[in-house]
């Protein structure tokens, strides 16, 4: 009998290949029957760029539209599998999100979404072996970063590998994320379930307040000014969504850091930054800048 949830949405993290994620999504839609399914997805973009190729920008374009097309078609598959086993259409979901890290990608839309239950795969299905644990580096990722919040089940060709309980006696969500690593890139210190995560972030957010000055990974290296709304380059730092756009509008095509010619214009936005920076900003509501 699947477990109940009261109601709550399930979240599944799925590949583009649905081949990969199709034994994790049956799981998910037996022991859940008959609930709100969201489909997880990160979308990769090609790292082709007009220096490197004797492609256009406007070809790259083209073969960087339809990379997305065929993501959103394998999601549109994974929701005809919903519906085929029972789901009603307006209760599936999509999530997408652009970026060059799986595993940081699906830790963002859990923090983007509130996400409180999430199944993905614990490997690929033909590494499956009795008693086995997780072996993919994604999925090992999110079970560490992921806020304490959420409640996670690891699957490997339809069998239930691992289940990672939330705790939600921890107070609200931002209470469990963690601080940002290098320069604003969303990665996260400490382990998900380790018994020193707490102290940890309670040491982070004592050192926050005692400090009237913004860490340095919230600042915008172009403006020099604390960031409201971070977004990823092609260079992996993060900027001001506006300033990095200027600067791209203004016919640069190198990194503001570390002047290497950036390999395409997209912009990811950084939603775990985002949040700490918010989470700073009410901790220093005096703050001027």
């Amino acid at each position: 009998m699947g477990e109940p949830l009261h109601n709550d949405v399930i979240y599944v993290a799925v590949n583009q290949d649905v081949r990969e994620s199709k034994s994790t999504l049956l799981w998910t839609l037996k022991t859940f029957p008959a609930k709100k399914v969201c489909l997880l997805h990160v979308h990769i973009p090609s790292s082709l760029n007009s220096s490197s190729c004797v492609l256009d920008e406007s070809e790259i374009n083209s073969i960087q539209e339809l990379i997305l097309k065929n993501s959103y078609d394998s999601l549109h598959k994974y929701r005809d599998i919903c519906t085929n086993k029972g789901v009603k259409e307006e209760d599936v979901d999509i999530s997408l999100i652009s970026g060059y890290d799986v595993g940081e990608g699906i830790v963002e839309l859990i923090y983007q979404n509130n996400i409180k239950k999430l199944v993905m795969g614990a490997a690929a299905d033909p590494h499956y072996s009795r008693g086995m644990s997780i072996t993919s580096r994604k999925a090992e990722y999110v079970s560490q970063h992921a806020p304490h919040c959420c409640k996670m089940w690891f699957i490997c060709k339809g069998e239930l590998i691992k289940t990672r309980e939330g705790s939600f006696g921890l107070g609200n969500q931002s209470d469990s994320r963690k601080p940002s690593r290098g320069r604003g890139r969303g990665r996260g210190r400490g382990r998900g379930g380790d018994d020193h995560t707490d102290d940890s972030r309670r040491n982070e957010e004592d050192k926050l307040k005692s400090n009237g000055s913004p860490p340095k990974d919230f600042i915008c290296p172009i403006s020099m000014e604390i960031m409201r709304d971070p977004h990823v380059a092609a260079d992996g730092f993060t900027y001001e969504e506006k300033e990095i756009r200027t600067w791209l509008n203004g016919g640069n095509d190198k990194s503001p850091i570390t002047g290497a010619r950036l390999a395409h214009r997209h912009l990811t936005p950084n939603y775990t930054l985002r949040s700490l920076i918010k989470d700073w900003l009410h901790l220093h509501p005096n703050y001027k800048h």
